[in-house]
């Protein structure tokens, strides 16, 4: 049996604040990457554990970019690939495992966002998540979910999926661990082991076929021509939509509407691929960075190009 574990980070279980995600901050390489490899080592060994042959660990957090997992962190049974989940079903995937998920944008929870901040998707209506979206393109079923609570109280069409909450939602900027460290690793490392074991009882995963996909940018008004190229139609003010017959026709759209909804952000963005890198990094871009970062994550309203420059700290002299 071949599982992919697909693992994010915003929803880990001991993450406690935004900056532990960005890879150019110290906190990042203190406790945010060390937390997310001491997840998804747990997770793929309660794969195995379950009876798993095979177990595909695929980094959905920035593109695995940089390394959140080292490889030589797994366990004897997995192993990293860079697929795209649109590629799945032909890598003969037998179930999908999601690990450290977050609550979808347009809803509230730590950090919540659909893909990058900015963008909502809907399906017939309903907000799509990041679990939605990736489980669909996968076509295989979806055993489990480890993540946060506000993820969970909002699933929608896939609220039938067993979940283990891990970290709850004290703010839109500070989310609480549900567990201490070792009581929640070996926590996930039992539900990932129960969800293989019991997955001849879960109902097939179902897959939209002839559905209205919406997406809405903060920055939409902007962005009209490179959403059109991609196939959307402007349908209002920052709104875009396609029809579609089934769900992989929106692999080209997803990353169109991402890299959209990305535009304002993208000249502020610092990364770094290593401790050493982020601390050689500008002072003073990693600040601004940071304040756009602090300023999405407390107030939900990613609109940054919006708001005066100096209280960003976005002002360049």
């Amino acid at each position: 049996m071949r599982v992919v574990l697909s693992i994010d980070m915003e929803g880990v279980s001991q993450l406690r604040h935004p900056f532990e995600v960005f890879a150019c901050r110290s906190e990042y390489w203190e406790t945010g990457q060390p937390r997310m490899e001491a997840d998804t080592v747990a997770a793929a060994r309660g794969l195995v554990d379950g009876g798993a042959d095979e177990v595909i660990v695929l980094d959905n957090h920035g593109g695995g970019n940089p390394i959140n997992v080292p490889a030589g962190a797994l366990p004897d049974g997995a192993r990293l690939e860079s697929w795209n989940v649109f590629d799945l079903p032909a890598h003969g995937v037998d179930g999908m495992f999601q690990l450290g998920y977050h609550s979808r944008g347009g809803g509230s929870g730590f950090i919540s966002h659909t893909y990058v901040p900015g963008l909502r998707l809907q399906l017939d209506g309903e907000l799509v998540s990041e679990s939605h979206g990736r489980a669909w393109a996968s076509q295989a079923p979806l055993l489990g979910i480890v993540g946060n609570d506000s993820h969970h109280e909002t699933l929608g069409s896939l609220r039938d999926t067993p979940y283990l909450v891990v970290q709850r939602t004290i703010r839109n900027d500070e989310a609480q661990p549900v567990f201490d460290p070792e009581e929640g690793y070996e926590a996930i490392r039992a539900f990932a082991c129960r969800c293989v074991e019991n997955c001849d009882q879960l109902q097939p995963l179902r897959i939209p076929r002839g559905f209205l996909l919406e997406a809405s940018l903060a920055n939409g008004d902007q962005q009209e021509a490179a959403m059109q190229q991609a196939g959307w139609q402007r349908s209002g003010d920052v709104e875009y939509q396609a029809t579609l017959a089934q769900w992989s026709e929106a692999r080209p759209l997803i990353p169109a509407a991402m890299n959209a909804a990305l535009a304002p952000l993208l000249p502020h963005f610092v990364g770094a691929t290593s401790a050493e890198q982020a601390a050689s990094l500008d002072p003073s871009a990693v600040e601004r960075l940071s304040r756009i970062a602090d300023y999405w994550c407390g107030h939900q309203h990613p609109d940054w190009y919006t708001q005066p420059a100096d209280e960003l700290g976005l002002a360049t002299g």
